[in-house]
């Protein structure tokens, strides 16, 4: 299986259907810091199947217990 990457957050942008703000944020967050595979400058590298991994993660807010 051919990993596939996107180069940019305006390509990952449009690939997921959202705006360039909501990357940003997501970033700024650390949701995609497990899908980067390069950051260097203005350059950035993400792997798309971890793009989906980072997504579908759900955040326990604190003092909740998971929901089984």
């Amino acid at each position: 299986m051919d990993r596939i990457i996107i180069r940019g957050n305006k390509a990952l942008a449009e690939k997921l259907g959202v705006t360039e703000k909501t990357i940003g944020n997501w970033r700024r967050a650390g949701v995609l810091a497990q899908a980067t595979l390069s950051d260097f400058g203005r350059v950035i590298i993400y792997d798309l199947d971890k793009v989906f991994e980072c997504l579908n993660y759900k955040k326990v807010k604190p003092g909740r217990r998971a929901a089984v």
